[in-house]
């Protein structure tokens, strides 16, 4: 099989090159969206890269009869050295034939099969990416439409399923308490929400800290206490949490850091609803960007068994895979997402979730 690369603005304009060089015997590999030119890595364009194959028509045997020449050992391990299998060279035409069987697999054109490879590079779910390629019908049935229209279709469906999530952060009670597994930046978020309460909402805040496993989580949070000028307790069982709780009632807010711990242990889920009645508590559950997609929806799934209110969304500078939030509204329902985070400097790294810029966050491109 003859292998060759094409590279062009559109996919109409490769296609024209592939047909005058192949005619409607190519064989399409491979497709993907490049960027080419610029000047210091700025103002490059989006091309389309397809690798085609083609198998040119054999030739006929020759009817000369062939003599019985001995072939001699070097030239038997010559001939073994060619046909060996899974050269670097068939190695690649395996890999591509491999890629176009999954493309055929699928039933998706070379620009749908663009957007797709584009939506599973975002950790969007490959049945998921699929289901939102495939809802309206063929999105290719023109030639005419280049993988920028496509790609602008995919954000509005996008933006479709993610409109029933709810957006801002609120709360219905006195008390807030943030919830969820080890690491995912529980205690600056508190910060983060802290500071902009008192900035913005002139609120009066208070701090209490059930994080008692790791020394280091406590004096984090009297660090930040400190420096905001905010009350802090630290709890150490189920008494002296709701004995603070009544200290604290002069307060408009009290945000509560819990401890992180293995959301697979049941222990820790029942400890989260059994120290104060659910019905007196609003519950935000932290969880990292960086999380696996599976990981993240059975944390999510956890979570949300016990009763959650909202959803906080950090590290989004530590990724460029933004997939979990459209695998979540694909899964959910009921979901709030209060903020996101980019970074650590309090209370500056924290954004207002959007509509628009979580359906830009998923399709590649960051605002």
């Amino acid at each position: 099989m003859k292998i060759k690369k094409y590279k062009a603005p559109s996919m109409p304009e490769v296609m024209k090159q592939v047909r005058k060089d192949f005619g409607k015997d190519a064989v399409i590999l491979q497709s993907r969206q490049i960027k080419v030119g610029g000047i210091f890595g700025l103002f490059k364009k989006n091309y389309i890269e397809v690798v085609v194959g083609h198998d040119p028509e054999p030739v006929a045997p020759s009817k000369k009869k062939a003599s019985k020449k001995e072939i001699t050992v070097p030239e038997k391990e010559m001939i073994s050295q060619k046909v060996s299998p899974r050269s670097n060279e068939m190695e690649q035409v395996y890999k591509l034939l491999e890629a176009q069987s999954k493309q055929l697999q699928l039933k998706l054109s070379p620009e749908e099969q663009l957007i797709y490879d584009s939506l599973v590079e975002q950790e969007v779910l490959p049945d998921i990416a699929l289901k939102l390629i495939k809802e309206e019908g063929n999105m290719s049935s023109s030639e005419e439409k280049d993988t920028k229209t496509l790609k602008q279709s995919i954000h509005e469906k996008v933006k479709k399923r993610l409109a029933a999530i709810q957006l801002g952060f609120t709360h219905t009670h006195k008390v807030v308490q943030f919830v969820g597994p080890t690491g995912v930046g529980k205690t600056t978020t508190i910060a983060k929400i802290a500071a902009r309460m008192q900035l913005t909402e002139n609120k009066k805040i208070a701090f209490i800290t059930l994080d008692t496993y790791r020394i280091a989580a406590v004096e984090q949070l009297k660090t930040y206490a400190k420096i905001l000028h905010i009350p802090i307790e630290v709890a150490y069982n189920k008494q002296e949490y709701r004995q603070y709780i009544e200290q604290l009632q002069d307060y408009d807010v009290i945000l509560v850091d819990t401890a992180g711990r293995n959301y697979r242990d049941a222990t820790y889920l029942k400890d989260i609803t059994d120290w104060i009645d659910p019905n007196e508590v609003t519950n935000y559950l932290v969880l990292s960007m960086t999380t696996k997609p599976k990981d993240f929806l059975d944390i999510y799934g956890k979570f949300d068994a016990i009763g959650i209110h909202g959803l906080l969304l950090t590290k989004l500078d530590e990724t460029e895979q933004y997939g979990n939030i459209l695998n979540l509204a694909s899964n959910y329902s009921g979901i709030r997402i209060g903020y996101m985070t980019n970074g650590q400097d309090v209370p500056e790294d924290m954004v207002d979730p959007t509509l628009n810029n979580l359906s830009h966050f998923i399709i590649g491109e960051k605002q």
